[in-house]
């Protein structure tokens, strides 16, 4: 319990609030201009990792994410549906809050999409041999409501939860690679768009979340680290 208390008391429990993003992303504020291509490349590379997987999909009849994935990131998208719904009725009507949820519910569609595909083309990859459709779309619908029970983790904007699908559809589809042991449902294209996503998500210089919430993810804010001139004893608090 000592290493699971040291854990969360490294971890910032600042919340990423709507008024971040207003300030960061409101045409005209400084810096208007690095955050709104730091989000159009998400966005982009975003839509890239389903496009080209619904391509291989539909090519080779089985794609390169696993069952878990597509119900993880399914409930995900739903959640921020909501979340940004919700941001944008209490916060003055902002359009960029109802545009967040428009995507989310197009990533949605997508997933419901790619489930679909899994149940039909990667029924015997996910399942026994013979297992009735029944049975598979009850395991599918079970899993998409077990991962909608998330923790907040103190993120009423679920800002820090995305940073963790960030790093899931960017590592999973190389170990699903690996384990595989063949390169039916991949392609190089995929995996050099994964490259471009670790890139726009992970640099230190130009990434939405280092630019919407820096008190969280600017690399002088990182528990641990320190940037130059400035001590250790000076470092934000974390609770």
């Amino acid at each position: 319990m000592n290493i699971i208390s040291s854990l969360l008391s490294k971890y910032p429990a600042d919340q990423v609030t709507p008024q971040d993003f207003i300030d960061k992303l409101t045409i005209g504020n400084p810096g208007w201009q690095s955050a709104y291509l730091a989000v159009l490349l998400t966005v982009i590379f975003g839509l890239l990792v389903y496009i080209i997987p619904i391509y291989l999909t539909e090519k080779d009849h089985q794609g390169p994410y696993p069952l878990y994935m597509h119900t993880f990131y399914c409930a995900a998208y739903f959640m921020g549906i909501w979340v940004f719904l919700d941001t944008w009725s209490k916060n003055g009507h902002v359009v960029l809050f109802l545009l967040l949820a428009i995507g989310e519910a197009i990533w949605v569609l997508m997933e419901i999409y790619s489930l679909q595909r899994a149940l039909t083309y990667e029924k015997d990859i996910n399942w026994k041999p013979g297992t009735s459709f029944k049975t598979r779309l009850r395991d599918v619908i079970f899993q998409v409501l077990i991962f909608l029970l998330r923790f907040e983790l103190h993120d009423s904007t679920m800002w820090k939860f995305w940073i963790f699908t960030q790093i899931l559809i960017t590592t999973v589809p190389g170990l699903s690679l690996e384990k595989q042991g063949s390169r039916q449902g991949h392609n190089v294209w995929l995996h050099v768009t994964l490259i471009c996503v670790v890139i726009a998500s992970f640099n230190p210089w130009c990434n939405m979340w280092a630019i919407v919430a820096p008190k969280l993810f600017s690399p002088a804010n990182i528990p641990g680290t320190t940037s130059p001139g400035r001590s250790a004893s000076s470092s934000p608090s974390m609770a």
